[in-house]
């Protein structure tokens, strides 16, 4: 194991790089366990990469078992681990197979376990999808019946509680696709199933240590959000996806169809008052296309209103029509991401926990490093220049 060590400049503009432009993968020996299309951490610092794979990319990643090395053009730039794959995904389920099935099935990570409630979008369905997301590209004719899918939706449910009786802390994300418009007054009642199952099978203990966090559209009547309270949630998502309402439109066409831009941060301040500051009303964003200047400001705002937002840099997605989109250079996800984490460290002490040493599961955690955020990264590098956080990163699942 690497010594621990501050995160440099150089190791954030490694990962910008690696997200932005992609890269060339070559396989000299299989891991000894899982796949190799997983995220990587970069030895001594602890950054955790996902390398997205592009065969014209400069960068060259060569996986030799469970080690990492990235190379430009033959010149080694670092060096890391592939993740750790715990031991409780072996774990059988109700249904004699093990965990590990429905867990890979789920778009989870090592901080954020997905439980879907619905597995079609019907904006991408009928022509309205946000253009990023490829998500649903699979055929609906593929996609599981409507008898079927609240027992997958169990088995995630199941997945996630072995989990966190082994340890596991972090977001569940109780998500999915947009119901149809005639369907969208169900989704209380899907919810409601998913916690019921939850706090049948966990201790009151370990599930309030669990950041459950609904990621859905706004429901009709934010007073909603008490009830879902009551059932257990303690947080809601509830993604713009872009700052800019001209680029809302243009982008996620099904979704500005639904809510209005205003809509969607009604319900996010709504959430605040439900859920709490910081933690208790979040929204991801897709950084990258749409200018900086609309993205800083518009994290500013929101943040300024008690609203956490965690901005991922975009993926183009196969299936998507921004399949072919050119991510801009790992310059400006850099500059990008410092201007908010300034705007991070002004506002940090107005949240219901401190932004600087909110240890808590979940998506404020500081320490956290997201395989496709760079925020957080340049925070916790921050923080360790100043003598405030300790060199390396914590476990991303609290599993030591």
């Amino acid at each position: 194991m690497s010594e621990k060590r501050n995160i440099t400049r150089e190791d954030i503009f490694l990962k910008a790089r690696i997200l932005s432009e992609g890269v060339r993968m070559k396989v000299k020996k299989q891991p000894e366990t899982g796949t190799v299309f997983r995220p990587f951490v970069l030895d001594g610092c602890d950054l955790v990469v996902m390398p997205l794979p592009n065969s014209y990319s400069r960068l060259e990643t060569v996986i030799d078992g469970d080690d990492v090395t990235i190379s430009d053009m033959g010149k080694v730039l670092g060096s890391g681990k592939l993740e750790v794959r715990r031991s409780w995904r072996d774990e059988l389920m109700s249904t004699g197979n093990s965990a590990e099935i429905v867990y890979s099935n789920s778009a989870s990570s090592a901080s954020i376990f997905n439980i879907i409630m619905n597995f079609r979008c019907y904006n991408y369905d009928s022509g309205q999808g946000c253009r990023y997301c490829g998500l649903f590209a699979t055929p609906l004719s593929k996609s599981p019946s409507t008898n079927i899918a609240p027992k997958i939706t169990a088995l995630q449910v199941e997945a996630a509680v072995i989990a966190a009786r082994n340890g596991w802390r972090g977001t569940l994300s109780i998500t999915g696709g947009a119901l149809p418009p005639s369907q969208r007054g169900q989704m209380i009642d899907r919810l409601e199933r998913v916690m019921i199952q939850l706090r049948e099978s966990l201790d009151e203990e370990i599930l309030s240590q669990l950041h459950v966090a609904p990621n859905v559209y706004p429901p009709d009547d934010l007073g909603e959000l008490y009830k879902w309270k009551d059932l257990g949630v303690n947080a809601a998502e509830f993604d713009l996806e872009v700052m800019d309402p001209a680029y809302f439109k243009a982008i996620c066409p099904g979704k500005s169809k639904a809510c209005s831009h205003e809509r969607w941060k009604e319900a996010q301040e709504a959430a605040v008052e439900v859920f709490g500051r910081g933690r208790g009303a979040f929204q991801s964003l897709v950084t990258g296309i749409e200018p900086m200047s609309s993205l800083v400001e518009g994290v500013e705002e929101r943040i300024s209103k008690g609203v956490y937002s965690a901005p991922l840099v975009i993926v183009p997605t196969p299936g998507s029509p921004y399949a072919q989109f050119r991510p801009p250079t790992a310059e400006w996800f850099v500059k990008a991401n410092e201007n908010i984490a300034d705007i991070y460290f002004q506002y940090a002490d107005s949240l219901d926990v401190n932004l600087l040493t909110d240890n808590r599961p979940g998506f404020t955690r500081i320490g956290l490093s997201y395989p496709h955020i760079l925020v957080r990264d340049e925070m916790a590098r921050r923080l360790q220049e100043q003598g405030k956080f300790p060199p390396g990163l914590p476990s991303q699942d609290f599993i030591e």
